[in-house]
């Protein structure tokens, strides 16, 4: 299974957008379908976002959901890959620390640095897109995604 690191702003547009690729990721996330990691650190960023923004039960949901399916993973080093926003090394410190291979951002810091020992920061579009086209059938894929979304 694949494993990614989701940064915190991925899953504020994951609950303005239900169609976006964020909500996709997100909801993969959720299905199990993509295992998604944190540290301590990056779990304390995503309960101060999510705190200020979650305001009906819908959202509610859909974090607790989301919550209930990150992995924790302790993380003993650091990492100084990330130039202009070292506090965003936490992404990668985590990524290395768990073997996962993407992180999904829009946070241009982490874009920046592409590729780090393996770990590639990329934009919920391109990895979305990358990630179907690894999958056998991603039509189905697609639809399926579809019809969770639709509540079909």
């Amino acid at each position: 299974m694949i494993k990614i690191v989701v940064d915190t702003n991925i899953l504020m547009d994951a609950w303005v957008d239900n169609f976006s690729y964020a909500r996709r990721i997100v909801d993969a996330v959720i299905t199990g379908d993509i295992l998604a990691v944190a540290s301590h650190k990056i779990w304390r960023e995503y309960q101060l976002i999510l705190d200020r923004l979650v305001n009906d039960q819908k959202h509610y949901s859909l974090a607790n959901n989301f919550a209930g399916a990150v992995e924790m993973v302790e993380v003993r080093k650091r990492v100084e890959v990330v130039k202009y926003d070292r506090d965003d090394n936490k992404f990668f410190a985590c990524a290395e620390e768990a073997g996962a291979k993407y992180i999904i951002s829009n946070d241009m810091h982490l874009i920046e640095v592409g590729e780090y020992r393996g770990i590639r920061a990329v934009k919920p579009k391109d990895f979305w897109l990358e990630y179907e086209a690894s999958e056998k059938d991603g039509g189905d894929d697609w639809r399926n995604w579809a019809k969770r979304i639709m509540g079909k």
